[in-house]
């Protein structure tokens, strides 16, 4: 226990170009006013999922970032428009989002595209498969999105103009190589299809008011480069979560106005991406709450109930991933011994 928590409590030291951060927290400042000031705050619920594609940043050539961009935005906007609209069919709801685990777990490993990786088209694909949208809207809440990816295209582009030390050169390989060098990619994508198809059907079995924070809870655990990291992080995200949801009742409970809750969510989004970097527990006391106030200025939820939900998605969702991270390696381990093979769930990088 005294070793886990000083795990918890360990920041690493991370090299980050200080605009990347004012970067991030323009983009959210930007889509949340704009909402703000056109009495239309669906363009700040929206857009918001539109400028995490920012995340993605690395520096790198210009040409090799906006390529980069340009299939990341590609990936994530399409598993919105997909997911949004299998609601109609609410029975497909684990197939989609599982296909789109599988497509871009694989995708993203090959491609070497780090860190949040699949993560963010399974959480837009997990939050559209729960909310069911009129065919009528979706266009218009596409363009919300659609703004959001543009304005994090922009923003990047300036961050990379302000970067001191030149991109490292980015090697050619072709997808055979890729995949020759990497064979253990594809049972690795149907390990995380099937989690994440299990995750969804528990998610709407046990009927939950927010069922896409079991999904998304689960697949940040899968984030782990082996079963060490996804047990640490487990550890990392429910001790997290559990003193980011004192942090969210606080702020929930104060009678702050619009400007003032839209002003705090950009705070929060800047903290997060700092601290995301150098330690995970401590950026889920802040990720809690910012997740929270972004869904209060569109949902009219008891704060209590929300909090309730949160917590019970966060919890279910990591024990799910965990579990399933240790059934997926001890089976490797046997296939291992059996086949006399040298694969992995997943890169070794700790």
């Amino acid at each position: 226990m005294k070793h886990h928590l000083k795990e918890i409590m360990t920041f690493r030291k991370v090299k980050i170009n200080p605009m990347q951060i004012i970067g991030s927290g323009l983009c959210m400042l930007i889509i949340l006013f704009t909402g703000y000031f056109l009495d239309n705050l669906l363009i700040a619920s929206f857009g918001s999922l539109g400028i995490f594609v920012f995340l993605y940043y690395q520096n790198l050539p210009l040409k090799n970032l906006l390529t980069r961009f340009s299939a990341v935005s590609a990936f994530i906007f399409l598993s919105y428009i997909v997911s949004s609209l299998s609601t109609h069919l609410s029975w497909t709801a684990p197939l989609v989002v599982a296909t789109i685990g599988f497509v871009g777990r694989i995708f993203f490993r090959l491609y070497e595209i780090t860190k949040p990786g699949v993560f963010f088209g399974v959480m837009v694909s997990a939050m559209g498969v729960s909310s069911k949208i009129p065919l009528a809207k979706l266009p218009m809440m596409s363009l919300f999105f659609l703004l959001g990816i543009a304005l994090a295209f922009l923003i990047a582009i300036i961050v990379h103009y302000t970067e001191k030390t030149p991109p490292p050169v980015m090697p050619q390989r072709s997808l055979s190589k890729r995949l020759a060098d990497d064979p253990a990619v594809i049972l690795d994508g149907l390990f995380y299809a099937s989690t994440l198809f299990l995750a969804m059907y528990l998610s709407q079995s046990l009927q939950l008011t927010n069922p896409y924070w079991f999904v998304v809870s689960c697949a940040a655990i899968l984030q782990g480069d082996n079963l060490r990291a996804m047990m640490h992080r487990n550890i990392q995200r429910i001790f997290g979560t559990t003193i980011g949801l004192g942090l969210s009742a606080l702020l929930l409970t104060l009678p702050l106005s619009t400007v003032q809750t839209l002003v705090a969510i950009t705070l929060l989004y800047i903290i997060v991406e700092y601290t995301v970097r150098s330690n995970y527990a401590v950026a889920n006391f802040f990720i809690t709450p910012m997740a929270l106030m972004l869904s209060s200025i569109m949902k009219q939820q008891y704060v209590t109930s929300l909090l309730q939900d949160r917590f019970i998605g966060i919890v279910l969702g990591s024990l799910l991933g965990v579990l399933a991270a240790w059934v997926m390696t001890t089976g490797l381990t046997f296939y291992n011994k059996a086949f006399q093979l040298h694969e992995t769930l997943d890169k070794e990088t700790d």
